[in-house]
């Protein structure tokens, strides 16, 4: 067994979808990932996490396992046997990530993943790991890591505090204001471009001045500009659609730039991808299901707590965006109604129903409803929902607890899809026919170990 020479760039676009990627080369707007992909690379679709949110997707990507094992299932939680929401973190990730793993840095955790390559590696491998969301706060490890989206504070958000002087003093943005989307689109445009070139400095920085085998950069700007703009995407007409093309054309060129240095560094022979954590596709209707469920009689609301504390004794059942269903059970809820006895027949029940789903004009919503034990595998398969719903294209499923009706647009106008993700590999390397999410981190360990 020797030690790999070989490295391994991921570029991650956060949101960026296999069609929009295909559609746009075709139309001649993205000149660098057409002349990657005519250079023995091919564009996969691949399909993201279910719930297809950012926060389980990129945990899934970093990890190589499904949330079963790695334990963040949204964006949002619930404290065990209560209704207290907490915002998941790094240090709610259970199992190792790639970085931990290529770096001898697990401290004692393990996972599927990780048991096939730990004794493989003669020695530590050094990564550079910036802006995935869900790694702040950042821990040590064998490398340099800043974290995405969120990340509330930089020096806690980066490791080790020489790479966060490093990025005060070039004013890196970890993220944008995404609240002037909504009503300050000049000022929202400017900061997207100016987040963009920090990032690319930044990134080109450290590409050249750190020792690295495995580089991951993510450009969460994408993302944004296509929750509250992607009707713009391909619509000659819109007034902003020739700031979004801008955008990708800018993409395109950081795309291009990375790819050509990374080649020169590692003279051809090193493993170059893009990938995305979910796709996109635009929204006709937020689709607010706990309205839903109260108007069914199955959710009763306590107007006078706040967030899920307002759950109140008669409630059978409850949503977690994006529709991740929990059955309020006896024993498991502060208030919870429904005995373990009745729970299989009562969940076969609310799948009909929700399967039955239609909007006003009888369209159908959902595409698919999916138990827990079909979904999750692992030790923290219980922390998971019951059934988690997955949409038809652009009916934005919302767990809101406020909102009275059943149908309502909000200020996005772009949605996640979960089939639809990206990514470009070398065409050399194998993948399953169908490519997840949860297959990248093996192949990146499989390209830096050699057994």
């Amino acid at each position: 067994m020797t030690y790999s020479i070989t490295k391994v760039m991921v570029i991650g676009l956060d949101g960026v979808s296999f069609r929009l990627l295909q559609d746009y080369i075709t139309e001649g707007y993205l000149p660098e990932c057409k002349k990657i992909l005519e250079n023995r690379f091919k564009l996969h679709q691949m399909d993201a996490s279910i719930p297809e949110v950012s926060s389980t997707s990129w945990t899934s990507f970093m990890t190589g396992v499904n949330p079963g094992e790695h334990g963040i299932f949204g964006f949002t939680d619930l404290r065990s046997n209560t209704y207290k929401t907490f915002f998941p973190n790094s240090t709610d990730v259970h199992t190792p990530t790639v970085w931990d793993i290529l770096g001898k840095t697990v401290n004692g955790r393990s996972s599927s993943l990780s048991d096939k390559y730990q004794t493989k590696l003669p020695k530590p491998l050094r990564s550079i790991v910036l802006n995935i969301p869900q790694t702040y706060p950042a821990l040590p490890f064998n490398g340099v890591l800043t974290a995405g989206f969120v990340c509330p504070d930089l020096r806690k958000g980066t490791y080790p505090d020489t790479t966060y002087n490093y990025l005060q003093s070039i004013g890196y943005l970890s993220d944008v204001d995404a609240n002037k989307a909504i009503d300050q689109h000049d000022a929202f445009f400017k900061e997207v471009f100016l987040a963009l070139e920090k990032r690319v400095i930044a990134y080109e920085h450290l590409l050249n001045n750190e020792p690295w085998d495995l580089f991951i950069g993510v450009i969460t700007e994408t993302d944004r500009m296509h929750h509250f703009f992607f009707d713009a995407a391909r619509d000659p007409k819109h007034p902003y659609h020739n700031v979004f093309i801008s955008f990708y054309k800018e993409i395109d060129r950081v795309i291009g730039r990375l790819f050509t240095r990374f080649m020169e560094m590692t003279n051809g022979k090193g493993i170059f991808m893009t990938m995305s954590d979910h796709g996109f596709t635009v929204i006709k209707q937020e689709v607010y299901i706990n309205a839903w469920l109260a108007q069914e009689g199955l959710l009763k609301i306590n107007n006078h707590e706040e967030y899920f504390e307002q759950i109140d004794a008669g409630t059978k059942v409850f949503a977690m965006d994006p529709a991740r269903i929990y059955v309020n059970m006896e024993g498991k809820y502060p208030r919870g109604s429904v005995k373990a006895s009745e729970k299989k027949q009562f969940i076969s029940e609310l799948r009909s129903a929700l399967t039955s789903l239609i909007d006003n004009d009888g369209n159908p919503i959902i595409k698919a409803v999916y138990e827990n034990d079909v979904l999750y595998h692992g030790p923290l398969c219980e922390k998971g929902p019951d059934l988690v719903c997955l949409a038809q294209d652009g009916y934005d499923l919302k767990g809101r607890l406020k909102r009275q009706e059943v149908f309502g647009k909000g200020h996005f106008t772009g949605m996640h899809t979960r089939y639809d993700a990206h990514c470009i590999l070398p065409d050399s390397v194998e993948t399953p026919e169908r490519l997840h999410i949860e297959n990248l981190a093996g192949i990146i360990l499989d390209t830096l170990v050699n057994p």
